[in-house]
C-alpha cells in the first residue's frame, strides 16, 4: 500500500503573491538555457537550487551552500506543524477550454517500483538519474515533487479538496507557465488521516518525475546499505485519477536526417497498414479530434505541401497487425507504438536504434511548434493524446510506455514547497 504523510514544509518567506511567483520555476527537465537565464535573474529563484549553474567546487555543492544560506537568512522558513499543501491550477487545454486541477503535496514512503503500489509508466535514462541523486545527496532536501496520480474511485479525496477550495486561498498567483495557482494548507488531523487511508487503499502512478523518484530510491538504498536508514521518503504531488481537470496532452514528432520524402511513394508504403486520406493541413487537427479514442490515427505533414495525409490504422486487417505480433498486448493499440512501428519503421525505414538516437526524431508539444519545425524537417506527425486508461492499463500490467508518450498538463511548479530529509514529520 502507498504510505503518505503530512510534512513540515520548507517554503519561501514572502510578503506578496508576486514575490512568490518570481521565485517559482517549471520542473528542471523542461528548462532550456535561455529560460534558465531569465529565471535566474531573480537571485532567489528556485533554479539556483534545482538547476544549479557551474560554480567553484561544483554545481551540487554550490546548491547546498546556497540552500543553507537561504535558511539562515530567512529566505526559506520551515513550518512548525505538519500538513498537506493543496495546490489548484487553472489553465487552458489545447482546445482553449478553461480547466482546473487540484492536488496536494505530501511525503510518500519510497518502495521499489517492480511489484509495488507505486507504478511507473515510462523508462528513464541513467544520466538524469545520476544528476538528481547527486543533487539530493548534496542538499539532503527534496527540491521538486514527483507528480503522482492516485486511485480515488469514489471521488472522496477530490471532494475533500473541492471543499477546501471553497475557502479563500493563502496564496493566489500565476505560475511560471501562466496557469492560475492557488494554495492552501490542510492540517486538520481527521482529514489528514482520511486522505492517507484513501490513498493507501489503491495504486499510485507516476505521471511526471520518474527520474526524481528513481534517484530518491537509489539514494535511500545507498544510505541503508551504509547502515543509515535516514532517507526513506520522497516529496510528491498527488492528484486524484478522477479529478475533472486531469489532462494529458499529445507529444508530436518531427522526422529529420533522412532523404526528402516522395509523397506518392510514402502513400504506397503506408497502404498495407492504413487507410490514407489527403486532407488540408488546416483541417488535420479536426480530423484527429473526430477520431479520438480510435487507435492509430495520425496526421502526416510534408514540408511545402498545403495538404497532408490523414492515416487510419486498419486494425481489422491481419496484414496491418502482423508487425505488432511481438509487442505485448497492452501496448499494441497505443498510438505511439503504432506510429513508431508502422510509420517510422515499416514505411520510412527508420530502425529502432535510429528512432532511439538523437539524430532523427524531435518531439514537440503543440501543433504550432510542429508547423515551425516542419520547415527544416523531412516530415511531421500529429498525434492524439494517450488516454489515462491506457496509461493505467500498461502500468498495472508491469509494462512501461515508450519515451515521450504522455504530457500531463500543466506542469507542477518547483519552489512551492521543499522537504528537508532531516526534518521529522512531527
Amino acid at each position: 500500500m502507498a504510505r503518505i504523510a503530512p510534512f513540515r514544509a520548507l517554503h519561501y518567506a514572502v510578503r506578496t503573491d508576486g514575490e512568490l511567483a518570481a521565485r517559482l520555476a517549471p520542473p528542471y527537465d523542461v528548462i532550456g538555457p535561455e529560460r534558465r537565464a531569465a529565471l535566474a535573474a531573480d537571485p532567489h529563484n528556485i533554479v539556483h537550487l534545482d538547476l544549479p549553474g557551474q560554480e567553484p567546487g561544483g554545481a551540487y555543492a554550490a546548491a547546498a551552500r546556497r540552500l543553507a544560506a537561504w535558511r539562515r537568512d530567512g529566505t526559506l522558513v520551515l513550518d512548525r506543524d505538519p500538513a498537506y499543501v493543496v495546490a489548484e491550477q487553472t489553465f487552458q487545454d489545447a482546445t482553449g477550454k478553461t480547466r482546473r486541477r487540484r492536488g496536494f503535496f505530501a511525503r510518500l514512503r519510497l518502495e521499489p517500483l517492480e511489484g509495488g503500489s507505486v507504478l511507473p509508466h515510462e523508462r528513464t535514462l541513467a544520466a538524469p538519474r545520476r544528476d538528481r541523486e547527486q543533487l539530493l545527496a548534496a542538499t539532503r532536501t527534496h527540491l521538486s515533487a514527483v507528480f503522482l496520480l492516485h486511485e480515488d474511485p469514489s471521488g472522496e479525496v477530490a471532494r475533500t479538496l473541492e471543499d477546501l477550495a471553497s475557502a479563500p486561498p493563502e496564496r493566489d498567483l500565476r505560475d511560471p507557465d501562466g496557469a492560475g495557482l492557488r494554495l492552501w494548507r490542510l492540517a486538520e488531523r481527521h482529514r489528514l488521516g482520511q486522505i492517507a487511508d484513501r490513498v493507501g487503499r489503491g495504486w499510485t502512478l507516476i505521471a511526471d518525475g520518474h527520474h526524481r523518484y528513481e534517484s530518491a530510491l537509489a539514494y535511500s538504498e545507498a544510505r541503508r546499505a551504509a547502515g543509515l536508514d535516514d532517507a526513506p521518503d520522497v516529496l510528491v504531488y498527488l492528484v486524484s485519477a478522477v479529478d475533472p481537470g486531469l489532462t494529458i496532452g499529445p507529444i508530436h514528432r518531427l522526422v529529420r536526417g533522412i532523404a526528402p520524402i516522395d509523397a506518392a511513394r510514402l502513400a504506397a508504403n503506408l497502404e498495407p497498414f492504413f487507410d490514407v486520406e489527403r486532407r488540408a493541413r488546416d483541417d488535420m487537427a479536426a480530423g484527429l479530434r473526430d477520431a479520438a479514442g480510435r487507435p492509430g490515427v495520425f496526421g502526416l505533414l510534408l514540408p511545402r505541401d498545403p495538404s497532408g495525409l490523414l492515416l487510419r490504422w486498419r486494425e481489422a486487417d491481419e496484414r496491418a497487425r502482423r508487425p505488432l505480433d511481438s509487442v505485448a498486448a497492452p501496448l499494441r493499440r497505443l498510438d505511439v507504438v503504432l506510429l513508431h512501428r508502422l510509420v517510422f519503421q515499416e514505411a520510412l525505414g527508420l530502425t529502432p536504434a535510429q528512432q532511439a538516437g538523437p539524430d532523427h526524431l524531435d518531439y514537440v508539444k503543440d501543433e504550432a511548434g510542429l508547423r515551425r519545425g516542419l520547415e527544416t524537417a523531412a516530415c511531421g506527425v500529429l498525434l492524439n493524446p494517450t488516454r489515462l486508461e491506457q496509461v493505467v492499463d500498461v502500468s498495472r500490467n508491469g509494462l512501461r510506455l515508450p519515451p515521450k508518450s504522455t504530457f500531463f498538463l500543466p506542469k507542477v511548479p518547483t519552489g512551492i514547497v521543499l522537504d528537508p530529509i532531516d526534518t521529522p514529520a512531527v
